[in-house]
């Protein structure tokens, strides 16, 4: 019974009370068909956007710029590892496994706590604002993260806690990263680029792309 649970045993319950309300509220209940067809794109397609930046991005930087690049890379690598290992310890289930909303969008019954996208994506924006070149891109791609945020508890396949943990793990993946930014990521850049100046060296020379 409620009336015999400790007052800070419940904080868990009423945390999960409010995480199913937000979910409720912001889940389409009778959306129309443009309504599915713009959050299927801002659930599944608008991620790809971060490493499409992060590869065009890197034809034209230069060496602090690919350091930036390289170190959202790693920061996005580290984020992933980190989900992964919350999942394992601590199963949340998703809405639909539940029998909670509407679901729209077809999704493997795996733990929703913390979303990847947004891990993922959100550490491509903590990782680019360490370096003060590419403070201005990481702003505009973590607001180009909301949308996709808020698609996804939409479409009914995340609950609204799931973003604020992947915003955590994204900024937790960054910290882990940031050490490297002075001795890894150099050292990273400095690999690839000969191999990157091979491969390109016909649209290099045009000058199309920054060798």
């Amino acid at each position: 019974m409620l009336c015999c649970i400790p007052r800070h045993a419940a904080h868990p319950f009423r945390m999960e009370a409010l995480n199913h309300t937000l979910f409720l509220w912001i889940n389409a209940s009778t959306p129309s068909a443009a309504a599915l067809l713009l959050g299927r794109f801002l659930s599944n397609g608008l991620i790809y956007l971060f490493p499409l930046y992060l590869v065009l991005s890197w034809l034209r930087a230069d060496a602090a710029g690919r350091e930036a690049l390289l170190q959202a890379a790693v920061s996005a690598a580290i984020a992933m590892l980190l989900s992964w290992s919350i999942a394992q310890v601590w199963f949340h289930p998703r809405p639909f496994v539940i029998g909670l909303g509407h679901q729209y969008i077809p999704h493997a019954p795996t733990a929703s706590f913390p979303s990847n996208h947004l891990s993922f994506a959100w550490a491509i924006c903590a990782g680019l604002a360490l370096h003060p070149v590419r403070r201005k891109a990481a702003g505009l791609l973590a607001l180009a993260a909301l949308p996709i945020a808020w698609a996804r508890i939409y479409m009914g396949i995340h609950f609204p806690l799931d973003m604020a943990g992947a915003l955590l793990t994204g900024l937790a993946a960054a910290a882990i990263g940031l050490p490297l930014r002075g001795s890894l990521i150099p050292s990273l850049r400095r690999c690839i680029e000969p191999a990157y100046r091979l491969v390109f060296a016909w649209p290099i020379r045009k000058g199309w792309m920054r060798a």
